[in-house]
């Protein structure tokens, strides 16, 4: 059987497991022993808003996956990408690195019109229906274009960084961008809220009192140095909570959503602070990042023995491998193959999820407050809080809300 043809029927199959996977995301897990543990923490009602926020949009949701599936299915498997690719190097006089650029905006613009709709029906209409979002339309104008102006600018400067690798080093580049994507994303740890933060959001420093104090001696406890706390005003976007940590070394902050200070006791956000410390003191970040570049590597030894085959049995209108017009293909692969990894990626996340949570007990030796926030947060997230078990395993990068609960349950303290 030609590679053409393989392709595109794995392709084929990708498209109709991923619809599959949004079906059983819509009914579910209706089994009585998961309904009988979770009333336990739960009511009824709780069970069916979440049920009514995930399932809302459904059909939305597959036509988003549709088109998207639909661009790349064209841009790889017809000669568009090849005509796109002439016209603007001929408009560029043959400057590769401002054809390369024209082409990644040319791209980026078809994906984001093409997208718009459903964004604004996702990320305006339907967040203000169930009371999360608080931005008025001019306020969702101007994040969506920050995010897809931020968006352009990191995946230009990516574009033209693997066009100069494929280009440059025809030999070696299979060893150059893995170990480029490895320091992209330890310098984007610790420059993401030095430039992109200040972009979306105000933050400052928090405020004395109880709550930091707690939060210091939670740090001492688990003997992490940290630079400074800081308040991010999410309550101007929406009602959503959230607590990270970013950095390295001396350079550690823990930024805290003014959402999560508002709407938890400081007890349980400093159970939300022990969970992300516990992602620092497992090294769950930088096992992440070393983890993607092995996968990267053994990706681009899997693309380079595709795209040899596939130009050297013209099976696919191909330049060379550092041409625009090829990467199409290229994303096709790495796609085909992340619906392959993606399962093994989120047990693994799952686990890591599930040390960070046990972290977060250690420290805090106060599973009421640990429950109390899963309880809280899935309430006021409308989180589904009976998913089915094969969503879970597949798509799910944390255990679900009754999973984490069990677990505080079970621990016995120090």
């Amino acid at each position: 059987m030609k590679l053409r043809k393989i392709i595109l029927i794995v392709f084929a199959l990708q498209i109709l497991f991923t619809l599959g996977m949004k079906i059983l995301s819509y009914t579910g897990d209706d089994s009585t022993e998961l309904k009988s543990r979770t009333l336990k923490y739960f009511t009824t009602d709780d069970i069916e808003k979440g049920i009514e926020y995930g399932r809302r949009g459904f059909f939305a949701r597959i036509a988003s996956q549709v088109i998207d599936f639909l661009i790349l299915g064209i841009f790889a498997f017809t000669s568009l990408a090849i005509r796109i690719e002439e016209y603007l190097e001929a408009k560029s006089k043959s400057r590769y690195y401002l054809m390369v650029a024209l082409f990644f905006i040319s791209f980026s613009i078809i994906e984001f019109i093409a997208s718009l709709p459903l964004q604004y029906y996702f990320g305006f209409v339907l967040e203000h229906k169930f009371g999360f979002s608080k931005m008025t339309f001019v306020d969702w104008v101007i994040y969506t274009a920050k995010s897809a102006l931020v968006g352009l600018g990191f995946g230009m400067l990516i574009a033209l960084g693997a066009a100069f690798i494929l280009k440059t080093f025809e030999k070696t580049w299979k060893y150059l961008i893995p170990t480029g994507s490895l320091v992209l994303g330890l310098v984007f740890s610790i420059l993401y809220p030095i430039i992109i933060t200040p972009i979306f959001y105000d933050y400052k420093p928090i405020e004395e009192g109880s709550l930091k104090t707690k939060i210091v001696n939670l740090c001492d406890h688990a003997k992490i140095k940290v630079e400074n706390v800081y308040v991010i005003n999410e309550s101007k976007y929406s009602g959503h909570t959230n607590a990270y940590f970013t950095g390295w070394g001396d350079n550690r902050k823990i930024f805290l959503y003014d959402t999560l200070i508002k709407n938890h006791t400081e007890e349980e956000v400093i159970s939300v602070l022990g969970h992300e410390i516990g992602h620092w003191t497992h090294n769950h970040e930088l096992t992440f990042l070393v983890g993607n570049t092995i996968e990267m590597f053994l990706l681009c030894l899997l693309i380079g023995y595709i795209f040899q085959v596939a130009k050297a049995n013209s099976e696919f209108t191909l330049k060379e491998i550092y041409s625009p017009s090829s990467w199409p293909l290229l994303f096709l692969i790495i796609s085909i193959a992340g619906t392959i990894t993606n399962p093994f990626w989120n047990t693994f996340s799952r686990y890591q999820e599930a040390q960070a949570d046990m972290e977060a007990l250690v420290l805090t030796n106060d599973k009421k407050s640990f429950i109390d926030t899963e309880i809280k947060m899935a309430k006021d997230n409308k989180s589904r809080l009976n998913p089915h078990p094969w969503v879970v395993f597949y798509s799910y990068s944390h255990p679900k809300t009754i999973d984490r609960i069990k677990m505080a349950e079970e621990f016995s303290g120090q």
